[in-house]
């Protein structure tokens, strides 16, 4: 029975909402906080890219075998929302590098793990309707968050689109436990219809 997983995709979206919100925001924070411009972003932008890469094509694999995707996954949803309200906190050049290197370990450790655990517990059937339904609130997740964060960032104070999107990312916390159970479930049926 996958009725409670009809709500995935809107939780699910959470997490990437918080992301995009922060990239939207994350050049106008770095010039207002350390006058990081259009000359020196492009640096930043490139030590999140090799975090990134560095990330899911070395520490990904063997974080998965070691730790399976429902765990993983939390554990990337707890480095996207620390570094997400850490950014903030982050009144020097070293403080921002160690927030900004929990967003890529967060969102390396969330999104393919999310998307893996999704990929085994709904019925071959129905595989094609969520991941179309996951990738349409995802969709949905990249044009709002980035309005958000920019209202709050304009609005409500500079830190409030990073709270915001931690609070966002603390949120899809539930939706691993859910997975974690279902994949629980698949497992024990898989290993009952093989014997």
């Amino acid at each position: 029975d996958h009725r409670d997983l009809h709500s995935f995709p809107t939780r699910r979206s959470s997490d990437l909402g918080a992301f995009q919100g922060m990239t939207a925001i994350l050049a106008l924070f770095l010039y207002d906080r350390f006058g990081i411009d259009e000359k020196s972003i492009g640096w930043v932008f490139l030590y999140i890219g090799v975090l990134s890469v560095v990330t899911r094509a070395l520490l990904l694999g063997p974080a998965v075998d070691r730790y399976r995707e429902p765990k993983l996954s939390r554990y990337g949803i707890v480095l996207l929302a620390l570094g997400l309200s850490a950014i903030p906190l982050a009144f020097n050049y070293v403080a921002l590098a160690l927030a900004i290197l929990l967003i890529p370990l967060g969102t390396a450790f969330t999104f393919p793990c999310v998307t893996g655990m999704l990929s085994q517990v709904i019925p071959n059937h129905e595989r094609g309707l969520y991941m179309g339904v996951q990738q349409t609130f995802g969709g949905i997740a990249r044009v709002i968050g980035p309005i958000w964060a920019g209202f709050a960032y304009d609005y409500l104070g500079k830190g409030v689109p990073f709270y915001t999107g931690a609070a966002l990312a603390l949120f899809t916390l539930t939706l691993s436990a859910g997975m974690e159970a279902h994949l629980t479930a698949h497992h024990a049926a898989q290993k009952a219809a093989a014997t």
